[in-house]
């Protein structure tokens, strides 16, 4: 192999990745919601077609957490979040994933597949703007239980840090 391409491969990668962490944190740098009132909405369950509302879990801090179906780090986390949701459900605390740009056939097998016990929603461009047009998946709002955001997460979070963030709000 020539002395010009060796190592050649590396320095691709690299800047790769260093690319998508730039445009991710450039994109969470600058959207609008960062904090302040979440808005609300009425999604159906992927399940069993039941809507939920933001506004319906007043007084509950919520977990909303931003997919898609093929997103392979969204998968990787769904199994924590779901122990959150178990171990935190009784405490004034609520999870709820918002499947984007996913056809609700492979969301509902995801659901099943992965045994997730949380109420996972077919989400829309409207919620998606709503919520400062999610483009990196997964993206995860907590919310207060005031309704106001407490904490935008851009990518995935170990349990621990998440439970931290929680904890802070019951």
């Amino acid at each position: 192999m020539p002395k010009l391409f060796q190592g050649g491969f590396r320095h691709i990668f690299r800047g790769l990745v260093l690319t998508a962490c730039i445009l991710a944190l450039a994109t969470g740098a600058f959207t609008a919601m960062d904090k302040g009132t979440a808005p609300d909405f009425s999604l159906p369950d992927v399940l069993s077609g039941k809507e939920h509302s933001l506004s319906q879990y007043k007084g509950k801090v919520v977990m909303i957490n931003f997919f898609t179906f093929f997103c392979m780090p969204c998968r990787e986390e769904m199994p924590d979040l779901n122990a959150i949701y178990k171990e935190m459900q009784g405490k004034g605390f609520q999870t709820l994933g918002i499947a984007l740009s996913s056809d609700p056939v492979q969301i509902r097998f995801l659901v099943k597949q992965m045994g997730l016990n949380y109420p996972v929603l077919n989400g829309n461009d409207k919620v998606s703007k709503d919520y400062g047009n999610v483009e990196v998946v997964p993206t995860t709002f907590i919310i207060d239980k005031q309704g106001n955001i407490a904490h935008k997460i851009l990518g995935t979070r170990k349990k621990e840090e998440f439970v931290k963030m929680i904890q802070g709000l019951l």
